[in-house]
């Protein structure tokens, strides 16, 4: 679930940008202090222990029978902690709990440990746009015109944010295995590689071939974003199945025949004639405040077009905003993590509940405003029965994400991300070129995990140890 694309190593920026902001030379910021955020500090999950991070004998007893209503609440517990209100601002904005998070590029920067800590003000980007990097590899006309560098219809840019419980685990050195003792750095590419030579020396069992687990309350997230423009009227895809676009087998966002209108002046009501993936349509017009939104201001443009060599049109503008459509979100709350996907669908079910629905949403005390457009599938398990190798595979994936993959519609997060390990080889580097298999994974295969260590489901460490 951590999967965007870089054009240089962000941590190497990041790292610049601190010592620029002041915490070394005391000098102004490269992009200007508007994209910056100078005191924002990473906030836990505002749920009561009762609830977060439920006991992991628990979750498995419902995963056991295939409890999905059960399943599904406790996946909209945790977005309601993570869309509440946190208690800081930002551009004159309250944040949601889960902006307030450390990206990828924080938790795995030489400066991880001073930013986590917060122990004095110091500049963060809140908000690294950039495009998915599985779109890298899929074969759509969207992973295309990115690979090509051309304008593609939607531009889905995203970034990866972690808990404060995530991010710590990734800023300190593990004794691994247990009583070993022998500690490594899991963001360091180097004490990685040694780690995998220990495991070669010892003639470690494959099953035993791995890092030491991150904690419970642990919690990883995937945003993707798609522009409004700050004026008139912009249209955004929406799931109306794979059946309502030119591609059905391969039903990307930007071959949808689906639109909405999307005003950004909350004011009009309606339809309206409009272009949709080069269609003119009829569409649903609907306020901007039906989605998550942020305005990019042109300090923030300049930074996401600099770091993601985006230009002409492709380019972020100053004043767009960016509505959020899709959220991955994984918690390891059970050995394998738990996994559900979310997107928006205006607050309704997309055809035959596929692959999710709005169904078993708290009420609006507890999900609130834009946040209840948004659907929802589940996939914490593998297959059906879960421990059954022969068992029916789990079908969950986000319609704006995993529809540009090879075998997208018939993925789930857990069998992939079960994949994750290092050092990558062509068959894992740097992310799988599809999604197969989608089903049972054995964590102790030697032919996919011989040589190899397993990194606790978590593709960013491979893909970001720097």
């Amino acid at each position: 679930m951590t999967g965007i694309a870089k054009t240089r190593p962000f941590s190497k920026v990041l790292y610049a940008l601190v010592l620029i902001g002041g915490v070394a030379s005391g000098g102004p910021i490269e992009f200007g202090a508007p994209a910056l955020a100078q005191n924002i500090k990473p906030e836990p999950m505002p749920l009561p222990p009762s609830e977060f991070p439920t006991p992991s004998a628990d979750l498995e007893a419902l995963i056991a029978r295939n409890d999905a209503v059960a399943l599904r609440k406790h996946s909209w517990l945790l977005w309601s902690g993570l869309t509440a209100d946190s208690s800081q601002s930002f551009n004159g904005r309250v944040l949601p709990v889960w902006e307030t998070w450390l990206s990828e590029e924080e938790a795995f920067s030489p400066v991880n440990q001073l930013v986590a800590a917060a122990a004095a003000p110091r500049p963060r980007i809140l908000r690294p746009f950039a495009p998915p990097r599985q779109f890298q590899h899929g074969a759509s006309t969207l992973a295309r015109a990115l690979a090509a560098g051309t304008s593609p219809r939607q531009r889905l840019l995203a970034f990866v944010k972690m808990s404060p419980e995530a991010a710590s685990f990734l800023a300190a050195s593990h004794e691994t295995p247990a009583k070993s003792g022998q500690s490594y750095s899991y963001v360091s590419a180097s004490d990685l590689a040694q780690l995998n030579a220990a495991f070669d020396q010892h003639n470690t069992a494959v099953k035993d071939r791995k890092i030491i687990d991150f904690p419970a309350a642990g919690t990883d997230l995937k945003m993707v974003f798609l522009p409004v423009k700050p004026t008139g009227l912009s249209a955004i895809p929406i799931w109306n199945g794979a059946a309502d676009s030119s591609d059905p087998a391969q039903p990307t966002p930007d071959s949808w025949k689906t639109c909405v209108a999307v005003d950004p002046t909350n004011s009009q009501t309606g339809t309206a004639a409009i272009s949709c993936n080069g269609r003119q349509v009829q569409a649903e017009i609907v306020p901007l405040n039906a989605f998550y939104s942020v305005q990019i201001d042109a300090a923030e443009a300049a930074t996401i077009n600099s770091l993601s060599k985006l230009a002409g049109a492709a380019a972020v503008q100053a004043g767009e905003f960016q509505v959020l459509v899709a959220m991955h979100v994984t918690t390891k709350e059970i050995a394998n993590w738990t996994w559900a996907t979310f997107w928006w669908q205006n607050g309704r079910n997309p055809p035959n509940d596929f692959p999710g629905s709005v169904a078993d949403m708290p009420d609006a005390s507890k999900v609130k405003g834009p946040w209840r457009n948004y659907a929802m599938c589940i996939s914490d398990s593998m297959v059906v029965p879960a421990t059954d190798p022969k068992g029916k595979p789990v079908v969950c994936f986000n319609p704006y994400l995993e529809t540009n993959q090879t075998d997208g519609l018939n993925s789930n997060c857990m069998s992939c991300h079960a994949m994750a390990r290092l050092p990558l080889t062509a068959a894992a580097s740097p992310y799988p070129q599809t999604y197969l298999p989608n089903g049972f994974v054995d964590l102790a295969d030697p032919n996919i995990f011989g040589g190899a260590t397993k990194t606790d489901f978590v593709w960013a460490i491979p893909q970001s140890a720097h």
